[in-house]
């Protein structure tokens, strides 16, 4: 890009991806000394991105300006029908209204918004920089982390059980999702001299904390999935003693496990117990479902469901949800995999086209069978539209990548860490979106998306062989 008196425009993205954890930060802060569900953050993290834009419609030609319009002009048609569609399916069990649907289209809107922003910006520049901005963006999360752990302030990841800690963060698992896909990121900068020595005591605190404090699966298992590819691929691609230094970090984390134990499986033996003491009160047996569930269940079965509560297509999915449990056995705080059954059965009991094509709602089902599956609630909260827009970008990155990487691998093309990371790095968060959720929605991942989609761009033959405009 342009400079503007020695001053480069990608550097207001750098303090952007750099602020992530900073705002984070404050938004816990805020809402919790003054109990409320908007924080500072809310308004001031949109600035930057909006700032970027209006600079790339202003430098724009006139055919990409007629591209950005059209491409905006879409989204928010798709938000407003979306928005009308699933008013209809409000019930008196619904966890929130239109004012909070919107939030989530505004959210993934703003996903898709950045990875524009991004491409404009860096289509012709070199990404290095962006690795360096997640690095400090990752000491700035795990520096604050420890100290608030050290300080003993930091909030637990799991509340109730008071297990895991996640420092001054307002989600356990955001974190650990925006920890591990950085390292994706962060690893290939161990085989740069200048930053080799930084990354790696980044890396070391970053593995501690995941695989031993934080409590998650996804922390433990994610931190240990991207170490295990960083070797991988230094063995079968690049062949030199890099893969060394990776073969430690992991070594570091095992240690770190056998010796002081791990937040992570103490919560998974906790969760194992307590899915004995939910009782189902009409039969007296251990239940298949959540204790609320099988509450609404019995007064759906005994006609003492309250009026307007639940639509019929709702009361139908959750006794289908029940068959569904028993027949299967689930576990009665498996939750993760009773919300996806429920809507999938939602979806067909309501019988609606619109429904399907513009999506029946994420806010508009009982608090416990809101889908924390995101991959899935795109496609069934959202639609087959919505699920187009808002993770078809991506998917269609993922699978051009893995294509561009078999035609590189056919010609024996060299393929460099960071493309192939970043591919391994894209392919955990479509994962991560469907067994864990929130990753596409986080205002932090989606700047962390943002250079992980760039950097794999960046690779592609058509931006390698032609200047783009």
């Amino acid at each position: 890009m342009t400079k503007i008196k020695n001053f480069k425009i990608e550097y207001i993205v750098y303090l952007y991806i750099i602020l992530c954890p900073i705002l984070d930060i404050a938004s816990y802060l805020f809402r919790n000394a003054f109990d409320t569900q908007i924080s500072v953050s809310t308004f001031l993290r949109p600035i930057i991105p909006i700032v970027l834009a209006i600079y790339i419609f202003i430098k724009a030609n006139k055919k990409n300006k007629l591209i950005l319009i059209g491409i905006a002009a879409v989204y928010l048609i798709y938000g407003v029908v979306h928005l009308l569609v699933t008013n209809t399916f409000i019930t008196g069990c619904s966890y929130g209204d239109s004012k909070q649907e919107l939030q989530y289209v505004i959210n993934y809107t703003f996903l898709v918004f950045n990875l524009v922003v991004f491409y404009y910006l860096f289509k012709n520049s070199n990404v290095l920089n962006l690795q360096i901005a997640i690095l400090v963006m990752c000491a700035i999360y795990i520096v604050s982390i420890y100290l608030a752990i050290l300080t003993g302030t930091s909030s637990y990841t799991y509340a109730e059980e008071q297990i895991g800690y996640k420092g001054w963060i307002e989600s356990g698992n955001s974190l650990s999702a925006i920890l591990c896909i950085s390292t994706f990121l962060i690893l290939p900068l161990i085989k740069n001299k200048k930053y080799r020595i930084p990354t790696i005591i980044i890396l070391i605190l970053i593995g501690v904390y995941l695989v031993a404090l934080i409590g998650t699966r996804v922390g433990l298992i994610g931190f240990f999935l991207a170490v295990a590819v960083f070797v991988a691929i230094e063995v079968i691609f690049s062949k030199n003693k890099v893969a060394i230094v990776g073969l430690i970090i992991l070594a570091i984390g095992v240690i770190t496990v056998g010796l002081v134990g791990s937040n992570t499986l103490k919560r998974r033996a906790q969760m194992d117990e307590s899915q004995y003491q939910i009782i189902d009160e009409a039969t007296g047996e251990v239940g298949n479902m959540t204790g609320d569930m099988l509450k609404i269940k019995n007064d759906i079965l005994n006609g003492t469901l309250q009026t307007g509560f639940m639509s019929e297509a709702q009361q139908e999915a959750v006794l289908d949800l029940y068959n569904f449990a028993v027949k299967h056995n689930l576990a009665g705080n498996d939750t993760r995999t009773q919300q996806l059954v429920y809507n999938f059965y939602l979806v067909l009991e309501q019988k609606s086209i619109l429904g399907i094509i513009f999506g029946n709602g994420f806010e508009t089902n009982f608090r416990e069978m809101i889908m924390e599956n995101e991959l899935a609630s795109l496609l069934f909260n959202f639609g087959i539209i919505g699920f187009a827009l808002y993770a078809g970008p991506f998917l269609a990155i993922l699978i051009y990548s893995l294509f561009n990487v078999i035609k590189k691998l056919k010609s024996k093309q060299k393929l460099n860490t960071s493309y192939l990371m970043s591919i391994a790095g894209l392919g955990l968060i479509f994962t991560l979106s469907y067994l864990s959720g929130y990753i596409f929605f986080n205002s932090s991942l989606i700047a962390v998306i943002s250079v992980v989609s760039m950097i794999i761009i960046k690779n592609f033959e058509f931006l390698e062989k032609t200047k783009v405009d």
